[in-house]
Formats: C-alpha cells, sequence, structure tokens
C-alpha cells in the first residue's frame, strides 16, 4: 500500500515538473529568444524629444539634449548650448541598434559585477513631447579580447568588444557585441558644438587683424596674389595660414564668462561666398586669453598663446 502511494506520490511531482518545464519552454524561452534575435530598444525616433545621459563618472553632472524648433539644444544646469553635428542622430542610431548576442546573467545581485548598478553605469533615457520615458537604457561594463585574424593588421591581431547592458527596470543583463560602452562614454563639454572657425580657404578675400598698438594690419587678395600691409606675402607661408582657417575647434569653454571691456584683439575673415567671420578675444588672467566666433556667438573659449589664439591672431612678420 505505501509503496503503491510512493510510486503515486513520485508520479505527481514528475508530472508538476514536467508541467514547470514545458511552461518554462513555452513563454519563457520564447521571450528571451525574441529578445535575443531582435533590437533591445524598439521605438519611433521622431517621438523622441529629450534625451537625458548620466556618465558614470563622478566628476561628470547629468545633461540633456531637447528638442526645439526643428532642431537640439543641450543643457546642463543653466548652461544650454548647441550639440555637435550629428550628435542626437548618432545617440539614437546607436541606441535603437542594439542587438545582444547573448543573456549574460539574471539577477540584481550580478549588477555590481557588470557595473550596471545606479552608481556604476552610463544611464540613458528617452522621453517623448508628453514627457513619457520611452526608454531607459543602462550602459555598464566593457570587456575586449584579441583574436586572430588575416585582416587585423601587424601580427593578425583584431580586437573584439563587448558591452553589457541592462533595461532600466528590468534586472536581465545582455552582452552586446561592439563598443557601446566608448559611444557613451562623455560627457556635457564633448557633446557640445566646438566649431569656431569654418570656411572654404578659396573663398576667403581678405583677413582685417586689429590688435594692440601700431600692429594692426590687413591680410588681402589683389587678383592673384596677396599682400601684408601692402607688401607681397611669402606664398607658402600665407597658404598654410588660409588652410589653417578651413576648420578651428574650440578646446577649452570659458562657460559664464561676460566680456567688461572691449576685445584687445580682433579678426574678420571676408570673402566670395562667405558670410563675414568675426572673432574677439578678450584678456584673461596672467598669459590666458577669452575668444569668442560670431558663429557660435554665446560661447566663449579660453586659450594659451599657443592654443588657439596663437593660430589665429598671427603678427605681420609671419606673412613674409
Amino acid at each position: 500500500m505505501s509503496k503503491r502511494f510512493d510510486n503515486k506520490k513520485l508520479i505527481i511531482i514528475l508530472s508538476g515538473l514536467l508541467l514547470v518545464l514545458f511552461l518554462t519552454y513555452i513563454f519563457k524561452i520564447p521571450r528571451e529568444r525574441s529578445t535575443l534575435e531582435g533590437n533591445l530598444i524598439d521605438i519611433d525616433t521622431s517621438t523622441v524629444a529629450e534625451i537625458t545621459i548620466t556618465p558614470k563618472s563622478v566628476s561628470e553632472k547629468p545633461f540633456t539634449l531637447i528638442r526645439k524648433d526643428g532642431g537640439w539644444n543641450i543643457r546642463r544646469d543653466d548652461i544650454v548650448s548647441v550639440p555637435m553635428h550629428g550628435a542626437v542622430q548618432n545617440i539614437l542610431s546607436e541606441i535603437i541598434n542594439i542587438k545582444p548576442q547573448s543573456l549574460a546573467a539574471v539577477g540584481e545581485q550580478r549588477w555590481k559585477e557588470y557595473e550596471l548598478t545606479d552608481s556604476l553605469a552610463t544611464k540613458v533615457k528617452l522621453i517623448n513631447r508628453k514627457g513619457k520615458e520611452l526608454a531607459g537604457l543602462m550602459i555598464g561594463r566593457f570587456s575586449y579580447r584579441q583574436i586572430n585574424s588575416p585582416y587585423g593588421g601587424y601580427g593578425g591581431n583584431n580586437i573584439e568588444g563587448t558591452t553589457y547592458v541592462r533595461l532600466a527596470g528590468d534586472d536581465r543583463i545582455y552582452a552586446v557585441p561592439g563598443f557601446l560602452a566608448f559611444s557613451f562614454s562623455g560627457g556635457f563639454n564633448d557633446y557640445r558644438d566646438k566649431t569656431f572657425v569654418k570656411c572654404n580657404k578659396n573663398d576667403i578675400t581678405k583677413v582685417t587683424f586689429t590688435m594692440p598698438a601700431d600692429s594692426s594690419f590687413i591680410l588681402m587678395k589683389r587678383d592673384t596674389l596677396w599682400y601684408a600691409g601692402n607688401q607681397k606675402t611669402d606664398s607658402a607661408k600665407t597658404a598654410d595660414y588660409l588652410s589653417s582657417l578651413t576648420i578651428v575647434d574650440g578646446r577649452d569653454f570659458e562657460d559664464g564668462f561676460k566680456p567688461d571691456s572691449y576685445p584687445v584683439y580682433q579678426m574678420m575673415i571676408e570673402g566670395n561666398n562667405l558670410l563675414n567671420i568675426t572673432v574677439k578675444c578678450f584678456k584673461g588672467s596672467s598669459d590666458q586669453y577669452i575668444l569668442n566666433s560670431s558663429l557660435n556667438p554665446d560661447v566663449y573659449y579660453s586659450s594659451r598663446r599657443d592654443g588657439i589664439f596663437g593660430e589665429l591672431f598671427k603678427p605681420l612678420s609671419y606673412f613674409f
């Protein structure tokens, strides 16, 4: 009697285990498989109105990219600026193209190991015009390994990277191939437009330098030749200088600067098919200069004499 009872009990237990296995196969495995086979985040990027990024570095504050009047602004605290060209498109493209290669782990107890806690991860939040959160992404640890490849350069070595991520509110940790962690490793200033001077050197016909004392002069093109201070210039030096004006980026932002005097140095670039570009330079502390460009009039940069100040403001003697 007891033996039949034990067998019956065993059959019930076994049936229960089979049912659990069946339900797991029906519900959990397809869900995980569908996630791994597709994109992790599926949204219409045209509905995104705000992107908030919280860098993992404790020295960097959160900042937000905001859609406004058909364009985008970038803001941190009271500082509102223009984002770098293509920055928003790159962010959205990276996010909607995340395709996990495997489920690395499940459970909150593994978050720290993969640097996916609130304090260790880089956090990206996408919000629509109504203030609804469309997606929240946590970007954690990066790992890599060297692989042998006939196309990997010297020695045939190449690097294969993996970034670990999870969705906000989800305890599943995914391994994503590639260098996603580096795409979101920057801070506020890394996403800002740093364009200071940008033009086609062949369009330039005149550069006016306004400098202290009697050192002001005009660099001007007459027919096919260039003159500075009414003297013919060295063609190679002039060509080098004009090439340097093709694109000049600012480096060190000087947020909060308010000019309280006239600029000490000033230059104006004029030409064909070219809106005049004005650069103003104010004296800072010690050997520091504060510069501003009409291309980005609300932004100021600091520079030492050997920085962008020295690249732009050349003495008359330079051209001979």
